[in-house]
């Protein structure tokens, strides 16, 4: 368990204490994997958490937070269940949020109905959890944000035949519909699919399968982390990196360019953030996290911390700090703001986030690899909830 400004690291482990801290009505538990196999989501929204608590706790009129950080692997979802029952019953939080996969938030989703507390969601990118709870928000994308617009350039761009390399679990069948809705709609003619257990690292059966298919073009889902550097090392080893295009979404992200290497120039993703994006938000947002650790841009970086804080600040002002679901709820329906991703707000109908997604190609300039931007697709929202009519 984390608690900022509240714990004595003594000889028996950690040991917090209400009398270390200054008095708060505002409390507020997120669980993430702050270790594991998936610690590179909750690493990256610790730091980002830092520096928005650094920036904002009790300052400038804003609340002075008591915030409950704990630990889970994101895989273990009985584990997310619990703390987030501790969070309600024990610590009597105003706003819980976190989380990395989609059945974790399906996991809440019955627990914040019942109590009325809101849940911010700072991954989950199936379409359809939002309409699990009306108490949830998401700031993370959906998959539809960014495959739909990937799966349409794929296709204006020479790819008729794709070969998904989908994991096989809720999300990922989000992804198989948002990209043959995009592909199909912009002229693509065939998607074969490849499903892989969650939790893959070995991808060279799956690439020798791929090839067998002979596309024109490759689109991975998979989570952060292990899966997504077996899959490069496999579209590498496998020479499919040479003639195969690979159309993805966030698979060449800053952290991960360094393994990849140069095979990685060319490749065309979209996504709804780069640590290179060039807006002032974001230029304060990068020196924020590299002043704590100038290393920074070689770690994952989500935003999410960051932009999840930002909601739960605002429901905690608009609630004076009380547990006040419908009236938190409530304020954050609409609300606006300038992110280090570009502008979002949150959709008043769906309670997802409305953001630009951005096209990029890989680079090499001045030795560095990044991801460049060349078009942005301003204000999107999430595509699945637009064609189903549900909220």
């Amino acid at each position: 368990m984390f608690r900022h400004s509240m714990c004595l690291v003594v000889a028996s482990g950690l040991v917090c204490a209400a009398s270390l801290a200054q008095a708060s009505d505002y409390k507020v538990g997120i669980v993430a994997a702050f270790s594991g196999a998936y610690a590179q989501w909750g690493q990256s929204y610790k730091r980002e958490i830092d520096l928005y608590m650094q920036e904002h706790n009790g300052r400038d009129g804003n609340p002075k937070v008591d915030l409950i950080l704990r630990d889970a692997p994101g895989t273990d979802v009985a584990r997310t269940k619990q703390i987030v029952q501790e969070f309600i019953t024990r610590d009597d939080v105003s706003v819980a949020g976190g989380g990395e996969f989609t059945p974790e938030a399906f996991a809440v989703a019955d627990l914040v109905s019942e109590a009325k507390v809101p849940w911010v969601v700072f991954n989950g990118a199936t379409s359809v959890i939002v309409d699990k709870s009306p108490y949830i928000v998401r700031i993370g994308n959906t998959n539809w944000q960014p495959t739909v617009p990937i799966a349409q350039y794929a296709a204006k761009h020479g790819c008729e035949h794709a070969t998904l390399v989908i994991t096989d679990y809720a999300p990922g069948a989000d992804s198989i519909e948002a990209f043959k809705y995009g592909f199909m709609g912009a002229g693509g003619k065939q998607v074969d699919v490849i499903k892989v257990p969650i939790g893959t690292t070995d991808f060279s059966a799956y690439m020798q399968k791929a090839k067998d298919y002979k596309p024109q073009c490759l689109y991975p889902f998979l989570p952060g982390g292990p899966m997504v550097l077996g899959y490069i090392h496999a579209y590498v080893d496998s020479g499919l990196a040479k003639t195969v295009p690979n159309y993805g979404t966030a698979e060449t992200s800053p952290n991960y360019l360094p393994v990849i290497g140069d095979a990685a120039i060319g490749i065309v993703t979209a996504w709804y953030y780069d640590p290179f994006l060039d807006n002032p938000t974001n230029k304060r947002f990068i020196a924020g996290l590299k002043a704590a650790d100038p290393q920074v841009l070689d770690k994952y970086i989500t935003t999410f911390g960051y932009d999840g804080m930002e909601i739960i600040f605002h429901m905690l002002k608009a609630t004076n700090g009380e547990r006040d679901g419908d009236k938190a709820i409530a304020a954050i329906k609409g609300y606006a703001w300038q992110s280090p991703t570009g502008p979002i707000s949150i959709d008043p109908k769906t309670r997802d986030s409305v953001r630009n997604i951005y096209i990029r190609r890989v680079v090499k300039e001045n030795g560095q690899l990044y991801n460049k931007t060349f078009e942005t697709i301003p204000a999107v929202k999430d595509q699945w909830h637009e064609l189903h009519h549900t909220s």
